[in-house]
């Protein structure tokens, strides 16, 4: 009857996201760097002065590009299952007591505090809705009654 919302993973998706681009960028800022200081000829006596050094260079840059599109794609994901999470919770407090549309004002664990607004305009302003792991939600301080 109810969808269950994920409240974890689109949170831990945003974090990692966040991570594999700033590490991604440094990676590929790197090996930007290496490469043009290769080719001026001012670091003939470094610490890696093989032949292939050039390549090796490229293949930090490529490295840090998967990197830095893994982070795109984990972010990707985190909105994607943000706005997901907002459908589900909505379709859920619809189904049980026929809210039209919710204003998220911050989440505590599974308890979201919101304004609930109804069909009829009446708008319940900093509403406290628990979600079970169903998805079931309840609404407390006795706000309104389920309709079904």
């Amino acid at each position: 009857m109810y969808e269950s919302l994920d409240l974890q993973t689109p949170n831990a998706a945003l974090w990692i996201g966040l991570l594999f681009l700033l590490i991604g960028a440094a990676v590929v800022g790197h090996a930007v760097w290496r490469r043009k200081r290769y080719r001026s000829g001012v670091d003939q006596d470094s610490r890696y002065a093989g032949p292939d050094r050039d390549v090796d260079a490229g293949r930090e840059r490529i490295a840090g590009i998967v990197m830095v599109v893994l982070g795109a794609v984990s972010l990707g994901y985190a909105i994607w299952g943000m706005n997901h999470g907002q459908d589900v919770m909505t379709q859920n407090l619809n189904t049980k007591y026929g809210v039209e549309s919710v204003e998220d004002k911050g989440w505590r664990g599974n308890a979201l505090l919101a304004d609930l607004t109804m069909p009829d305009g009446t708008v319940h302003q900093d509403v406290t809705v628990l979600f079970g792991e169903s998805g079931e939600p309840d609404v407390r301080g006795g706000v309104l009654e389920p309709i079904r």
